[in-house]
């Protein structure tokens, strides 16, 4: 058995690779479709608040009914809370030449720290460094941003 393995080794080795990288394809083509989601939503959010006379006090109706069936619905990711992250996640990054060259590259945990950074162009610094030298979570990266 063990010298029919060593025959076919290499197709195995083939076809592990391939299974991994249709993996690996699908999370990642999950989470953008997934980040898009989040920044539709969010631009939603936005155009209908802007619509309303009563600006604040509409909005926050909106976002606690917008959550109450969304959560009944879709599950806890929709609280009040993520609707107003998803809401300033459009809100920081509306121009879709700078969201359709990072987004594919980004997940939801890198823009949720990248939301937590005041300055718009230092935020768009750290946006297009992480998109173009491949930071990964893992990396920290999100720990650079708060060090001064």
């Amino acid at each position: 058995m063990e010298n029919n393995l060593t025959e076919y080794q290499s197709v195995i080795t083939d076809v592990k690779n391939i299974i991994a990288s249709g993996q690996k394809e699908a999370y990642n083509a999950a989470g953008r479709a997934m980040v898009h989601t989040y920044w539709s939503v969010g631009k939603r959010i936005v155009e209908q608040e802007q619509a309303g006379k009563e600006h604040a006090e509409y909005g926050k109706r909106l976002l606690s009914i917008l959550s109450g069936e969304l959560t009944k619905e879709y599950g806890n990711g929709y609280t009040e809370r993520n609707l107003r992250y998803f809401r300033k996640f459009y809100q920081y990054f509306p121009d879709e030449e700078i969201w359709n060259a990072c987004v594919p590259k980004l997940n939801w945990t890198q823009f949720r720290s990248l939301l937590r950074v005041p300055d718009e162009n230092a935020r768009l610094w750290y946006m297009n460094e992480a998109a173009n030298e491949g930071w990964r979570q893992s990396d920290n990266w999100h720990f650079v941003m708060f060090r001064n």
